[in-house]
């Protein structure tokens, strides 16, 4: 039987969502793992507002973390603080002090991955961080360990249930964006600040871990192309749904036949018989894509108390199984640098929204500039509703280099029928 002394630095909804399953089955987890996790302290800023869950009597409460750092009986450190400034303080001086980490922190690890796990090799510990991704679905151990003798060619994923809940309203109770929003933050799912979700920044976090495990390489989220919901149209979501389409926030990790490598977050439109596109409100789903496995689905609850609780907690016991051997536990290897492909060079079918003038010529003209960029038109539609003069055009294509793309929308937004930069998204099928 392995015991592990564990101390929590952050008592907010992660941690008391670890507290109260811990105390629920803290004897199925002995029984069926060999693991008797000791829960000796909790570190708050504030450690007087009663939680909705109350540990034992024995559990230490400080607010104080330097007393978990010199604590010789604390073998894991939790670190449920977020941000990327006192938690990578937190982190550095635990396992400098030779304790093994828990987080579930994606900013941390994405944005400051080099001095984390530079450190962790050098120290020789253990770091944990299955929560940092998808909350309860356990999508690192799938890339790390059940994919390890496979090759990944691609992940594409909904990695941000705000956006998802957000997108879901529109599309089917036809909300705008902001009174979706508002419900998202009564819900609890969107903070007071939602830029992080909406932005797409929380997704990219996400998917260059996702990436970089998936292809053995550097984290890249200073490359991540990122483009959030924000700017999304409700008319864009109905003309879409129209023709088939769902729109889903994505964030993308794929590797080409030349050894190049896209890292993406974008609105994407999905046919409605894509895997992806039956993922609703605030649900997370990651599709996989492998040589010898092929395609692989992975779906549950991305966010929460309780399911993100139950990663914190199978990422403790997996430290604790692996005390006496850290080399078993998840490792992040990056002896591959590979070159990010640039935006311009992705090619994709791309949803392209006009309003122009209702004259004759319109589309001829724009058929003709598509033409100089090698883009094919693949359907047009036009709606009847007048707003000013101007008319929806709505067009999809075929398969077209990015760069293309935005080249035409230049020439086009200059046009004299023109009223504004064509709205573009990409499509996925």
């Amino acid at each position: 039987m392995a015991k592990v002394g564990v101390a929590i630095v952050g008592f907010g909804v992660i941690g008391t969502g670890v507290v109260e399953i811990l105390q629920k089955n803290r004897e199925l987890i002995r029984n069926r793992t060999g693991v008797e996790i000791d829960l000796k302290t909790i570190v708050d800023i504030d450690i007087m507002t009663p939680r909705r869950v109350k540990p034992s009597p024995d559990v230490h409460f400080t607010t104080d973390y330097k007393e978990v750092i010199a604590d010789p009986e604390v073998d894991i450190v939790v670190e449920l603080v977020g941000g990327t400034g006192f938690a990578l303080n937190l982190v550095e001086e635990s396992l400098r002090a030779g304790k093994n980490v828990v987080t579930a922190n994606k900013a941390l690890l994405a944005e400051k991955s080099e001095a984390v796990f530079g450190l962790r090799n050098k120290v020789g510990k253990v770091i944990g961080f299955e929560a940092s991704v998808a909350g309860g679905i356990p999508i690192i151990r799938t890339v790390t360990n059940a994919l390890a003798a496979d090759n990944i060619k691609a992940i594409c994923g909904i990695v941000n249930g705000t956006t998802n809940y957000i997108l879901t309203k529109m599309s089917e109770e036809n909300w705008d964006f902001q009174t979706a929003l508002k419900k998202a933050q009564e819900l609890g799912f969107a903070e007071a600040d939602p830029t992080l979700d909406i932005g797409g920044f929380d997704a990219a976090h996400k998917i260059a871990i996702l990436g970089a495990l998936a292809f053995n390489c550097p984290i890249p989220y200073d490359k991540v192309y990122v483009e959030g919901i924000d700017k999304v149209n409700l008319c864009d979501i109905k003309y879409a749904g129209e023709m088939g389409y769902v729109l889903k926030l994505l964030g993308i990790a794929r590797i080409d036949d030349s050894d190049q490598v896209e890292f993406r977050v974008h609105p994407t439109l999905l046919p409605n018989k894509h895997q992806l596109a039956a993922v609703r409100n605030e649900f997370n789903a990651v599709l996989i894509d492998s040589r010898y496995l092929g395609t692989s689905l992975y779906y549950g609850r991305g966010a929460g108390s309780l399911p993100t609780a139950t990663a914190v907690l199978a990422d403790i016991i997996s430290v604790g199984r692996s005390l006496d051997n850290p080399e078993r536990s998840v490792k992040y290897n990056s002896f591959n640098n590979y070159a990010i492909k640039p935006m311009g060079e992705i090619e994709s079918r791309y949803y392209l929204r006009f309003n122009v003038a209702d004259q004759v010529g319109v589309l001829s003209k724009i058929s003709g500039i598509f033409a100089e960029y090698n883009i094919s038109i693949s359907s047009v539609v036009q709606h009847e509703m007048k707003i000013e003069n101007n008319v929806p055009l709505i067009l999809t294509t075929h398969l077209a280099k990015e760069k293309n793309i935005t080249s035409a929308l230049d020439r086009i937004e200059k046009l004299d029928f023109s009223n504004g930069r064509g709205i573009m998204i990409r499509i996925m099928e």
